[in-house]
């Protein structure tokens, strides 16, 4: 909802009347976000990747003038994060099938565009390994805004431009997560937030001993500079750059003539 009202670009807020005349009025994109239920720390809700995933996925579409974004998928691998109450996760395998099922139904609403946009750094590998499939055997083009190095190389140039100086080796309810969640509802994170793990991690050592063996509270970096200023920036950037990468894969697509062919590198 936006002030009250049906947000136009959300999907799950629109009748079928209304889905169908934007279909006809040529919209063709339909965004997927990729969150996850899984501890934040004692600062921010367990749904915070969720709410991160769709608060992107509405500002790309505005963006992009010709999307509707689909309710978010709000589970995701999340094992590293079990040792704490209310953590729920899924498969890599079980939400690579998730997402065929919803790419099918989407391509028989009428669409002719999905565009997988992962919010949670353990979808990221499951929608990497699934897109190539998906772009092959799916008659909707399928572009996945992915590669998790490059979502945080923009996160961490977000924070460089909105004047914030920390590291983030690994993001998670640190500063650029909650500077976001500050800009979108301020309400949902606690005042009383403490610095986490600082240093490196290893990503070994964090799936098989869970991140609680870094920080106890469940954070990794420090979400005091956060401010809900610095989110908006960082929102801003992240869907400058997913926009651009969406217009230029699209651009691909049509010139390739469909779905098949090259698969795009996530890391650009």
């Amino acid at each position: 909802m936006v002030d009250g009202h049906p947000d136009p670009v959300a999907l799950g807020e629109r009748s079928w009347p209304e889905v169908e005349s934007a279909l006809e009025s040529g919209v063709d994109t339909a965004i997927v976000p990729l969150g996850a239920t899984e501890q934040h720390g004692p600062h921010l809700p367990l749904d915070t990747d969720t709410r991160l995933a769709e608060a992107l996925g509405r500002r790309l579409a505005r963006r992009l003038g010709d999307a509707l974004v689909t309710p978010a998928i709000p589970v995701g691998p999340s094992e590293e994060h079990a040792g704490f109450p209310g953590t729920l996760s899924v498969s890599p395998e079980t939400l690579a099938e998730l997402l065929r099922e919803y790419v099918g139904s989407i391509d028989a609403s009428g669409f002719e565009r999905v565009v997988l946009l992962p919010g949670h750094g353990g979808s990221f590998p499951a929608v990497d390994a699934v897109h190539p499939e998906l772009a092959r055997e799916s008659e909707v083009d399928v572009v996945a805004v992915t590669g998790l190095e490059r979502y945080m190389r923009l996160l961490a140039e977000g924070l460089r431009e909105a004047g914030v100086d920390v590291d983030e080796p690994v993001v998670h309810a640190g500063a650029s997560e909650t500077a976001m969640l500050l800009a979108i509802d301020p309400d949902l994170v606690a005042d009383d937030r403490s610095e986490g793990h600082a240093g490196s991690v290893s990503a070994a050592a964090l799936f098989e001993d869970g991140i609680e063996a870094y920080d106890e509270n469940g954070v990794l970096g420090d979400p005091r500079p956060a401010t809900a200023a610095v989110g908006e920036e960082l929102l801003d950037h992240v869907v400058d750059a997913h926009a651009a990468f969406v217009r230029r894969e699209v651009r691909e697509l049509d010139e390739r003539g469909g779905g098949a062919g090259d698969e795009p590198d996530p890391a650009e």
